[in-house]
């Protein structure tokens, strides 16, 4: 009895001081909303627009939101700042990428370069892409991009109605022809197909880092056809769709190299540079390069769209931007040229649209996770190793007067506002390599509409205008609902400036 009277009060001390420095451990985490026992915070996270609910918890908890869930602890950048200093300035130790049990095991994208773990292999697919698309290398690249926007415009004139499927053979067509030597002329063609199939599976399967297998690994082992493994079935038909979408083009260059008639690309210049002396590559090699061709081609595709479907549905909601902008292109290029890459800087309202466009709906608005290496402190808080980092890029872009207005002249007067082009494209060592090219041809093709073209509304059975509502998907790329809009030649002279202005 003696015994127990001592060993109670040093279980409750234990217990007290146990309880403590937990509470004490919590403390030192960045602030966030309060997590249930178990699960974290997994049901207070939506499945759609996650974004949205992380911003506000910015608002409530301050720039840098720590979540759980389940075991995974998260790290919500809501800050420019914020995500500088902890992204670029700290990129040595949070440049890895979380491990997606679901997209590795299942669908096969460990090779991919924006999969791939930092490392010598990361490195690697750098060198590969910096090659081809590094600022000085994308100015060679321009011609391409203009003898597609040139067809874009042609198309647009010919098949309004078709305007996304426009969009995204311009998308398919400059990506294949560097990538893959492959050259596209109708929406129709069958590797525009594969990309768009693979893109839609794949933001369709949401967040990888959202899904339950990524947290409790043993999932991925439970057979299909048993009851909750819709997930695994989803997986698999994208994983084919993807495979599919890289495999097909790359083997079509092996073949061509074969018999000795492969056009100069992205994958038969690796190739080519990578056989040893046997004149074979090594399989490695192989993959990798197979990898950083499928990612470039499949993340230039659907994120290209994006803004485009953005700056039409901007323009269709305002038109008196459109107008302000034809105005000004008039005034500057005039009425007898396309406009060039010369020109951007005279178009200072243009740039104004395109950062707008850019902030009002960024194609990524999560960007991809990062994860941390080591464990950090920042500002005071304790980060452990293996937290998975987002950098909010539409809190960041959002966080200006009436950020759900589309006004281009705030630029011209809000000197301090950050340059969306400056945060669409992610942070430190994981920044998207082809953003000098991405941005060439965005400009390209806005610039064109923008000369050529008329956008207006639609009319119902009543005559009034129908004006879309500034309404967007969920997913990876945030892309506009489908909208209607009227699109025609601004002048007869558009066909002949197409001709005249030809590569």
């Amino acid at each position: 009895m003696l015994s127990l009277w001592i060993t109670l009060p040093i279980i409750f001390v234990i217990l007290a001081l146990a309880r403590r420095l937990y509470l004490s451990s919590r403390s030192r985490y960045p602030p966030g909303p309060k997590p249930f026992p178990l699960i974290g915070n997994a049901l207070q996270v939506p499945t759609e627009h996650p974004e949205e609910r992380f911003a506000e918890w910015g608002s409530r908890y301050g720039d840098i939101v720590y979540i759980r869930l389940f075991q995974q602890p998260i790290v919500i950048l809501n800050n420019l700042q914020a995500a500088r200093d902890i992204l670029e300035k700290r990129g040595s130790i949070y440049s890895d990428r979380p491990r997606f049990v679901l997209f590795s095991e299942l669908m096969g994208w460990a090779s991919a370069s924006t999969h791939v773990r930092y490392g010598p292999r990361f490195r690697k697919h750098r060198r590969f892409v910096n090659l081809t698309f590094n600022q000085r290398a994308s100015l060679r690249l321009y011609p391409l991009q203009v003898q597609e926007a040139h067809t874009l415009i042609d198309g647009l004139i010919r098949s309004p109605e078709l305007y996304i499927q426009h969009f995204r053979r311009f998308a398919a067509a400059t990506i294949l022809k560097i990538t893959y030597g492959r050259q596209i002329t109708s929406v129709d063609d069958p590797f525009v197909l594969l990309a768009e199939r693979a893109g839609t599976l794949t933001v369709e399967s949401g967040s990888p880092a959202a899904t339950l297998v990524d947290y409790f690994p043993i999932i991925k082992h439970i057979p299909t056809w048993a009851p909750f493994a819709g997930f695994k079935r989803r997986a698999l038909e994208t994983r084919k769709a993807v495979e599919t979408m890289m495999n097909v083009p790359f083997e079509i260059v092996k073949k061509d190299m074969r018999k000795g008639h492969a056009i100069p690309s992205y994958t038969s210049a690796l190739l080519e540079a990578h056989r040893n002396t046997d004149g074979e590559v090594d399989p490695e090699d192989e993959e990798d390069i197979k990898g950083s061709a499928g990612t470039l081609y499949a993340a230039a595709e659907d994120t290209t769209v994006a803004v485009l479907e953005t700056f039409m549905l901007a323009s269709t909601r305002h038109p008196e931007i459109l107008v302000k902008a034809q105005e000004e292109m008039d005034r500057v290029v005039g009425l007898e040229r396309l406009p060039d890459l010369g020109d951007r800087a005279s178009l200072p309202y243009l740039d104004c649209i395109i950062n707008e466009v850019l902030r009002w709906n960024p194609p990524v608005p999560l960007g991809l996770p990062h994860r941390l290496m080591e464990d950090d402190t920042y500002r005071g808080y304790f980060i452990p190793e293996g937290t998975n980092v987002l950098a909010n890029i539409r809190a960041i872009l959002h966080d200006c007067p009436q950020p759900l207005e589309f006004k281009p002249e705030r630029y011209m007067v809000e000197n301090d506002l950050p340059k969306p082009r400056d945060v669409v494209f992610g942070f430190g060592r994981r920044i998207c390599p082809g953003r000098h090219f991405a941005d060439n041809a965005i400009y390209t093709v806005i610039s064109y509409i923008v000369a050529t073209l008329r956008i207006n509304r639609v009319k119902d059975e009543d005559g009034n205008e129908v004006i879309p509502p500034a309404k967007f998907t969920n997913g990876f790329v945030r892309h506009c609902q489908p909208f209607p809009c009227k699109i025609s030649p601004r002048s007869e002279k558009i066909q002949e400036l197409l001709r005249q202005g030809s590569p």
